[in-house]
């Protein structure tokens, strides 16, 4: 069986809202036919659907679902399966304050900068889209080291952005219940390669300052490789509270969706080693045709469609 990452899902309140943002902000393309939204049945749940392509290498299905249609995003940082899409930057200080005038998209915290390992000297800052689901602005440093070498993309500016020295999507990120089991999903059956992790003590005022979470947390990190462009955050929050497990239709919400020449034998592989179920009815896929989507509450979601 051959499985390609195809791109992204993001589960968002207002669907055309969320388009205009990503083509006129972050100079994103739209693929759908007509240009506009399209209902679909998204494994029996019913949605509003626009297919973008965000950078060269990155596509984003957007969904609006009928059943959360206009809800708020709720959900922290270290809750299970709170995503984030990270852009990468020339200048982040520019890229940041450009965005914090932008309506609805709030900056959270400031620019930080990792003083040491394998992201020495990489810059970044979490900021909120208007339906409150997290992004992040990251600047590589002039010269990476040579352990996070191959996360490089090599990118040039975005010129259909406005946002200053905007260069597409760095990474995609997910907050998992098991880091351990996450990257053996990607590295053992989806094509992924390890190429570094950290372990990270965050006190209770900086998670609140940078991150809305007001909780103190141990952060397990890895970052995977899949195919030759994407690379995927992993956290494992090791906090005091309950994380809660997010939901597929909550706004925020995301998966990775592979293109496999065999989707129920992919889809029937990964249930029995990792105890995925198949979510829904597999009559319909948001990325068209035929579709198998997985869902174990482990904070990472897979479809494979045809």
């Amino acid at each position: 069986m051959k499985n390609t990452l195809d791109g992204f899902s993001m589960a968002v309140p207002d669907v055309d809202a969320a388009a205009d943002l990503f083509r006129t902000v972050f100079g994103a393309e739209s693929l759908s036919a007509d240009g506009s939204d399209t209902l679909v049945d998204d494994h029996g749940a019913p949605a509003r659907s626009v297919l973008l392509q965000l950078d060269p290498r990155t596509r984003l299905r957007l969904l609006a679902y009928e059943a959360t249609a206009g809800a708020p995003f709720d959900a922290s940082v270290v809750d299970i399966g709170t995503a984030h899409f990270c852009f990468r930057t020339g200048d982040i200080e520019r890229a940041a304050e450009f965005l914090a005038q932008c309506p609805g998209i709030r900056i959270l915290g400031e620019v930080m900068e990792i003083p040491e390992g394998a992201l020495r000297h990489h810059k970044w800052v979490y900021f909120r889209f208007p339906w409150g689901a997290y992004g992040e602005l990251q600047e590589w440093p002039e010269t990476p080291s040579a352990e996070a070498a191959e996360l490089f993309h090599g990118q040039v500016p975005v010129t259909a952005s406005p946002v200053p020295t905007l260069m597409g999507i760095d990474h995609v990120g997910y907050s998992v219940r098991d880091l351990d089991a996450a990257v053996a999903l990607l590295t053992d059956c989806l094509g992924g390669r390890r190429v570094l992790g950290s372990v990270i003590s965050t006190g209770k005022e900086l998670m609140d300052r940078q991150f809305e979470t007001p909780v103190p947390a141990l952060s397990k990190m890895a970052m995977v490789r899949i195919g030759e462009h994407t690379n995927i955050e992993l956290f494992e929050h090791v906090v005091d509270e309950v994380r809660r497990t997010g939901d597929r239709l909550a706004v925020g919400a995301s998966r990775m969706v592979f293109r496999s020449d065999d989707p129920a034998g992919s889809g029937a592989g990964l249930s029995r080693r990792f105890g995925f179920s198949e979510a829904g009815a597999a009559t319909g896929s948001a990325a068209g045709g035929t579709g198998v989507l997985l869902t174990a509450g482990s904070g990472l979601d897979v479809e494979f469609t045809a």
